[in-house]
């Protein structure tokens, strides 16, 4: 069994520490006679001098290993609190410290029991489900996929039929839509033609779940030269976020009712480029309920750059029957009501917003929001940079979906939620607590954002809470 890396430091730092002793001890007694000549006992005093420096560049080494590898587990452990169903990441470099390897297996051991014993119940739905011959597909109201089998990922495209994706990159809204108000009607399943965006009409069965929660697809049996049933689900986007209640400054962070939102636009001149593709989820705390979300093209009147296009790849010609601005500001205003707007950068996002308002003639309500860049500098004063990328990376957050406007969003989700229990370790447990930090401490990147032309300050309406503790 490897020794431990806090033992070899210490027995090195000893053994260091008895050689700068043994070569000074040579040094004081070098001229006294009878011992051998000066120059080999300088030598020999120069030799273990030599021997300590390389042991306590080695123990250095050690330490910053042994040190890097608390911090990842300790971010793991965090990230774990943040989110129960969080994945623990594997290290993208191998400790040499035994003991950081051994916490890691021992985390990720207790991890998989809990996932399996979480998912235990739901081995006989999968069972059932992968054993139908027939293409089973879930959705949320919104359109989103919770359930799939493998027979309906064959039919809608392994790639966009995805649990967490939108059934509509796969089948026409309208043929979706148009079925799921019949069944509704009707009171019933019924059969429906869903057209295939390729052109390509599928013949189903759609059923409506109670209380407007999403429909169930099912498509006949095919021959297919060879299909593996499976299914994947998460039936936590049907989930309800709690009743929103009135804000208060000392709503606590764990229970703060929360949109995140990010945009991708023309340009980034806030005052003059347009919103080209807008998103929003709800989350509660550190909950987030992607079921309860928008994903959204928007037409800007007005062409797309070249180079805007080359960064979200969205063009002149998808956009062109999209919603414009004002229909998606009415969903939005219904949406962010009673809730804290969080995302990166966003008083980017927030100016951009007002001045489309502005532009429609469109009511405009400041809301009270929170910048995960703001709280990344502040948290990670050492970082460079500040990017998503780079903070993925720091809070082992999965990126995907990167420069599209859901999946920058989903993005920031997961990155506030990995950051409330670090706020909460430093004592910042509820709304007004972070609001004075956020507000008042991060001086280097409000003046950014102020010299930029963004909003900055938070709505006056927000002093006017009760229990103001700001």
């Amino acid at each position: 069994m490897p020794r431990s890396a806090h033992r070899l430091v210490f027995f090195r730092l000893i053994w260091a520490m008895v050689l700068i002793l043994f070569g000074a001890l040579l040094f004081l007694f070098a001229h006294r006679p009878g011992l051998p000549p000066p120059l080999t006992i300088q030598f020999m005093a120069a030799l273990g001098w030599l021997t300590a420096l390389i042991l306590l560049f080695q123990s250095v080494l050690l330490v910053r290993d042994l040190g890097r590898g608390v911090a990842w587990v300790r971010t793991s452990l965090l990230n774990v609190v943040a989110n129960g169903h969080t994945q623990i990441s594997t290290p993208t470099t191998t400790f040499k410290a035994p003991e950081i390897t051994n916490l890691l297996v021992a985390l990720e051991r207790y991890q998989g029991q809990i996932i399996k014993e979480r998912q235990a119940p739901n081995q006989h739905l999968l069972s059932i489900l992968g054993a139908f011959n027939s293409g089973v597909v879930v959705t949320t109201e919104a359109g989103q996929v919770s359930l799939v089998n493998g027979l309906a990922q064959d039919l809608l495209g392994t790639e966009r039929a995805r649990v967490g994706t939108s059934l509509f990159a796969s089948l026409s809204r309208e043929s979706v839509v148009g079925g799921l108000e019949r069944a509704r009607k009707m009171k019933r399943p019924v059969e429906a033609i869903f057209e295939r965006l390729d052109g390509v009409d599928l013949q189903g069965r759609i059923s409506a779940l109670p209380d407007q929660a999403g429909a169930i697809i099912i498509f006949p049996s095919m021959e297919l030269a060879r299909h593996r049933p499976e299914v994947s689900f998460d039936l936590t986007l049907h989930d309800i976020p709690p009743a929103d209640g009135k804000l208060s400054l000392d709503t606590p962070l764990d229970e703060l009712p929360l949109l995140i939102l990010d945009t991708e636009t023309t340009g980034l001149n806030a005052a003059e480029d347009r919103i080209v593709s807008f998103a929003a989820v709800c989350a509660h705390g550190t909950r987030l309920y992607p079921g309860h979300m928008m994903d959204d093209l928007v037409n800007p009147g007005v062409p797309i750059s070249a180079s805007s296009t080359v960064i979200h790849g969205i063009t002149d010609s998808m956009v062109e029957g999209a919603r414009p601005w004002p229909e998606l500001h009415a969903e939005y205003q219904s949406m962010s009501r009673n809730r804290v707007v969080v995302g990166h950068s966003v008083p980017f996002d927030l100016t951009i917003m007002k001045a489309e308002c502005e532009r429609h003639q469109r009511p405009w309500q400041q809301p009270i929001f929170i910048d995960t860049l703001r709280l990344a500098a502040l948290l990670n004063p050492t970082l460079r940079s500040f990017d998503l990328e780079d903070l993925a990376t720091l809070y082992q957050v999965d990126l995907h979906g990167r420069h599209t406007a859901l999946g920058d969003a989903l993005v920031c989700a997961e990155l506030f939620s990995r950051m409330v229990p670090r706020l909460q370790m430093q004592g910042f447990n509820t709304l007004g607590q972070l609001m004075a930090f956020h507000c008042r401490q991060a001086v280097e990147v409000i003046a950014l954002q102020r010299q930029a032309g963004w909003i900055t300050d938070q709505p006056d309406f927000l002093w006017d809470y009760p229990d103001n503790s700001v």
